[in-house]
């Protein structure tokens, strides 16, 4: 009988430890209208940043996608740190948010609108847009 009881209670605990892996892990979301921190960093801005932030991705994406095509069918060899648009990571930018903030998350759209452009598929997005569970990865805000 005891066995059985070590038995159980040592199942419990491991779950509670891999689901308390999991759970740190996860976002915690409080609401309060139009505030946000950005992937753990500290940084926080208003609804109009994060929208932006969530554009940034979007045009990284469908720039990449374009220079993956291009670079495809120039017969070049694939590589987007030579992209001239990828290197700035400004392309659309606006000031209501940090540029390294809005060249970080333009530079992770592009990578994958490069990687789906150059091998002729849409791992990531549809071309013209990244893909929202891709987007929610890489863009990781919490509201606060």
């Amino acid at each position: 009988m005891n066995l059985r009881r070590f038995a159980a209670f040592a199942i419990l605990g491991g779950s509670m430890l891999i689901g308390g892996a999991v759970i740190t892990k996860a976002q915690t979301i409080v609401f309060e209208p139009g505030r946000y921190r950005m992937n753990y960093r500290g940084y926080r801005t208003n609804e109009r940043g994060a929208q932006l932030l969530r554009d940034a991705v979007n045009r990284g994406y469908q720039a990449g996608y374009q220079a993956g095509v291009a670079d495809r069918d120039g017969r070049r060899r694939m590589n987007w740190n030579r992209n001239e648009h990828y290197r700035s990571g400004n392309l659309g930018y606006e000031s209501s948010v940090g540029q390294s903030y809005y060249r970080y998350y333009f530079q992770q759209g592009f990578r994958r609108g490069y990687q789906d452009g150059f091998y002729s598929r849409t791992t990531y997005g549809d071309g013209t847009n990244i893909l929202g569970n891709i987007l929610t990865s890489i863009f990781r805000a919490t509201r606060y």
